[in-house]
């Protein structure tokens, strides 16, 4: 370029203690604690709180694709406001002049860096943000919006629920040219903005995404809007790996219970890979890599210049044309034709990296994660997991007529139950007996029904609950079976308070503990003198020597039984639902949590072959990777995975236990 070298074009200068901006983690001679929350969250183990000329509280460092982008600083005192802000100014000396937001804020920035200065309110909090300025990040906000929160401050209390869309009849023709001028798309609603994978702990995205979607007799169309300064693409073939560049993604699920669902991925230079996942990965999908969708049309349009970045884009815009009838080649259970109420659940993803624009053309910077930003964040940062999707409703109504009133109204959530508080053993005997194990109705290739013989054994009337893995914690030397995401209140409810010291939030004993290692569930039985069940004894408690369909027996699945689907907004306290429980007097077999057992997810005798993760992907290199099966269903779980038989293997805020011992 000519002219005046422009300042993202340097590397930073200016960062905190010595380590510049944009540093990668790895780089970094800090020790960094096990208690970040979160990829982009981050403390030190080796913490000095005596910084910037104040005794802080915390320091809480952010790492956007595992560099450091900025460091939150919480204190409190009003009298250390003053020494602080000349010691910033000192250490970052104002650029321009400082903008003051009232009587408590101060606010400036230098050639690379962010300042921003907040005094303790009523509250007595304060807190100094710095974050860098650098083309790599975010345009220049002149506010700390892309900071972490400390992990003792990061949650929301509150019931959970999925994001929500109505997808309505096109109103009429769309050409596919990537442009989304028609008036079809004009009348079509846009999506919430993305957000990141793992909201809301974690920072949100510092460039904007949204999508639509539209429906005819014969078509589902897709349209995205990607805000982008510098657009680029590198990948030309099709069924590459396209998430290698920045890339928009589709996920779609179209019988709602996470078996036989298509990925669909592309980036700005319109090279597409589609695929098809029969189960999600942790169930040992086999994924089909090399699956085309017959008929499908899709089309970019780049508003700027394609891999120059001498200039400053506006962003790329996706458009898709999808058949309908490509969906039952390989999922022929799809319901079609479409009706209104029809559900589906559906995701859509940004893979975005960071770059260096010091040459010709932008470079990834090698050996950096991409971040995620998609539509309805899993809270884990694994996309496919297909019950923490949205859920799109279809209207048969045009888009842009009168809204579907009865659509648009999300369906309201139930009331939380109370613990039931009825008597009993802690304990249940189950005699041994034959019983029929499988088949898993998701899976019935895998799993075919077969009949075993289960000793007897007592099992646990309820799963653990938060107050007895506390205490579990509390025995001393269990540190390692702790989870910084046991801290949040409307997840399961567990603080540290010093070292080997936990506590209880206040209401959430009698709730089923969640975020629970198999370690650590192993280690728990073993306290108490009890096991972990394998899962056909787990089968076998729930179904009965009789094959039961769900825990208490045949009648239908309802909210009243059962804990799934998001009903209740998150977990309920153990035995609440009591016309769930089994005739034997067993709570919570179905939905609520998830249950670890210690089989392996495997395929039954005479089942088919499982396919695990690693073995046909073209992007895992590692050894093929095997997870236990664990049980029951959970309250994020589908409607289709919650019969006794259902089989699973992965768990987060939905992973729990309960315990056996055998006499």
């Amino acid at each position: 370029m000519d002219g005046e070298k422009d300042r993202s074009f340097v590397q930073p200068e200016e960062g905190f203690r010595g380590v510049r901006w944009c540093t990668r983690r790895g780089d970094i001679a800090w020790t960094w604690s096990a208690e970040g929350f979160g990829a982009p969250c981050a403390l030190r183990a080796d913490e000095d709180l005596d910084v910037c000329g104040l005794a802080a509280d915390e320091v809480t460092y952010t790492f956007r694709n595992s560099l450091l982008y900025g460091v939150r600083i919480d204190f409190s005192g009003k009298d250390q406001v003053a020494p602080a802000v000349e010691v910033l100014k000192k250490t970052y000396p104002p650029s321009e002049p400082m903008a003051r937001l009232g009587p408590r804020i101060w606010r400036w920035c230098t050639g690379d860096t962010w300042v921003w200065v907040e005094a303790p309110g009523r509250d007595g909090a304060g807190k100094i943000c710095l974050w860098g300025r650098h083309r790599m990040f975010a345009d220049d906000v002149d506010r700390p919006l892309h900071l972490a929160l400390p992990p003792g401050r990061n949650s929301f209390p509150g019931r959970y629920a999925p994001r929500r869309y109505v997808c309505y009849r096109a109103s009429g023709p769309i050409t596919i040219d990537g442009r989304l001028d028609e008036k079809a798309w004009r009348d079509a609603p846009w999506t919430d903005f993305f957000h990141d994978h793992q909201a809301p702990y974690a920072p949100g995205p510092w460039k904007s995404t949204r999508a639509k979607i539209l429906y005819d007799d014969d078509h589902l169309y897709f349209a995205a809007q990607l805000q982008e300064e510098n657009v680029w693409g590198s990948l030309v073939e099709r069924d590459c790996v396209i998430y290698y560049d920045n890339d928009f993604e589709i996920f779609l699920d179209p019988t709602a219970d996470g078996v036989g669902y298509y990925e669909f991925e592309i980036n700005p230079l319109n090279t597409l890979w589609d695929m098809f996942h029969e189960t999600d990965y942790h169930r040992a999908s086999a994924l089909h890599t090399l699956y085309d969708i017959e008929g499908v049309e899709h089309a970019i349009d780049v508003q700027g210049t394609l891999n120059w970045h001498g200039d400053r884009d506006i962003g790329w815009t996706v458009e898709v044309k999808w058949p309908l009838q490509a969906l039952l080649t390989q999922n022929p259970r799809v319901s079609l034709p479409i009706k209104r109420g029809d559900t589906w659940r559906v995701n859509f993803s940004r893979v975005q990296y960071l770059h260096l624009y010091d040459r010709l053309y932008p470079t990834k910077i090698p050996d950096t994660p991409c971040e995620d930003w998609i539509w309805q964040s899993t809270e884990t940062g694994d996309l496919h997991n297909p019950e923490m999707w949205g859920k799109v409703v279809f209207s048969d109504l045009p888009a842009a007529s009168i809204a579907d009133e009865g659509l648009e109204r999300a369906l309201p959530q139930k009331r939380m139950p109370a613990r039931s508080r009825l008597g009993g053993d802690e304990m249940v005997f189950l005699p041994a007996c034959s019983c029929s194990i499988g088949p898993d109705p998701t899976d019935a290739l895998r799993s075919p029904g077969h009949a075993v013989e289960v000793g007897d054994f007592w099992m646990d009337r309820y799963p653990v609950t938060v107050a007895e893995y506390a205490a579990f914690l509390n025995l001393g030397g269990n540190d390692e079976h702790y989870s910084t995401w046991m801290r949040l209140p409307e997840r399961c409810g567990i603080v540290p308070l010093g070292a080997g010291q936990y506590g209880v939030v206040p209401g959430r004993e009698d709730f089923p503990v969640v975020y629970v290692s198999y370690e650590g569930a192993l280690a728990y039985a073993e306290s108490v003198g009890k096991e972990l069940p394998t899962e056909f004894e787990w089968e076998r408690a729930a179904r009965g020597p009789e094959g039961r369909t769900y825990a208490w027996g045949e009648e239908g699945l309802d909210p009243s039984r059962a804990n799934y689907d998001f009903h209740y907004g998150g977990t309920t306290p153990v035995g609440a639902l009591v016309k769930g429980a089994s005739p034997e007097g067993i709570f919570d077999l179905t939905g609520n949590v998830k249950e670890y057992t210690t089989s392996w997810f495997e395929s039954y005798p005479g089942g088919g072959e499982m396919v695990y993760l690693g073995m046909r992907e073209p992007f895992v290199y590692d050894e093929p990777r095997k997870f236990r099966v664990v049980r029951g269903g959970a309250w994020t779980k589908q409607a289709g995975c919650m019969a006794a038989a259902y089989r699973d293997a992965h768990g987060s805020l939905n992973m729990g236990f309960r315990c056996i011992r055998r006499d």
